[in-house]
């Protein structure tokens, strides 16, 4: 079973895993409510081991143990499974009945853009609007954000390409999900969550589960390749945006940048790396 998704070791594992897996315990967990934007999660309980993937506000972690500072368990958006500071989560925290869609969205002490803020929530963050005031909406923490940084939780959007261009220009980070910094796959993630759609967290998950295979006579094939499209190399995945274009959060500039496909194609020959896989999102165009 994949480490990765499975929130199971040699001492401890998930009560539904039972007849999976062998531990020398099993529990149900408990769910908790993310309650700091980009909350690092860590495959081990160390504050100076990688940033394996971050967790957005207001998403649902389900806890399996809670010690030294640190919670053991899986997030309930991606199924990814490691270590979160305990501090960052909270439980007993209102349904969530809106999402943040702006890119960042400054939460304010006051409803007024003249007064201080206390730091920021990005994209898919979830939050319960408790109170209205002109154009700003308290939030069950009892910040205020603008209310034309919102939409419901129903809210969709087909437009895959134009979501993603919304986060030109961020830093690459690796494991982030943020505006603050993400990496290839959490590119692709974000702009899935706003379609409405959920996508793993690393992009061999993905090329094995998202949309359809776009079928391929060779690695050197894009005879059906059409915008929106997600390409995938060995680690990497972009999106096709048309024009010969591709989108993607890239170590190479360090940001979230456009390239000419034919550029990012002879750069993955040079490394040995072809195309893996073209899959295609329905209802995106």
């Amino acid at each position: 079973m994949d480490t990765r998704i499975t929130p199971a070791r040699e001492d401890l594992a998930a009560d539904w895993l039972r007849d999976q897996v062998t531990a020398a315990r099993y529990v149900p967990g408990t769910p908790r409510t993310v309650i700091r934007d980009g909350a690092p999660l860590r495959f081990s309980p160390n504050s100076s081991a990688g940033l394996e993937s971050q967790l957005i506000y207001g998403e649902v972690f389900q806890v399996y143990e809670d010690r030294d500072g640190w919670c053991w368990g899986q997030n309930l958006t991606d199924d990814y499974v490691g270590y979160v500071p305990s501090v960052d989560l909270a439980v007993d925290v209102p349904t969530a009945d809106h999402q943040v869609a702006a890119l960042h969205s400054h939460l304010y002490t006051e409803p007024d853009i003249k007064r201080p803020t206390a730091g920021s929530i990005s994209m898919s963050s979830r939050v319960k609007v408790v109170d209205v005031s002109g154009q700003f909406c308290r939030i069950a923490s009892g910040q205020w954000l603008h209310s034309r940084h919102l939409v419901s939780l129903d809210y969709t959007t087909h437009d895959l390409v134009g979501t993603a261009l919304k986060f030109l220009g961020v830093p690459y980070l690796w494991g982030g999900r943020t505006a603050m910094g993400l990496d290839c796959s959490a590119l692709v993630q974000l702009a899935l969550a706003m379609a409405g759609m959920t996508a793993p967290r690393d992009s061999d998950l993905q090329q094995n589960n998202l949309g359809t295979k776009v079928a391929m006579d060779d690695d050197q094939d894009f005879s059906r390749i059409e915008q929106g499209d997600l390409v995938y190399f060995p680690g990497h995945v972009g999106f096709f945006v048309g024009d010969w274009r591709f989108l993607h959060a890239n170590a190479f500039d360090m940001q979230v940048s456009l390239h000419g496909f034919s550029e990012v194609l002879d750069r993955a020959i040079k490394d040995n790396a072809g195309v893996t896989a073209i899959r295609r999102i329905p209802q995106t165009r």
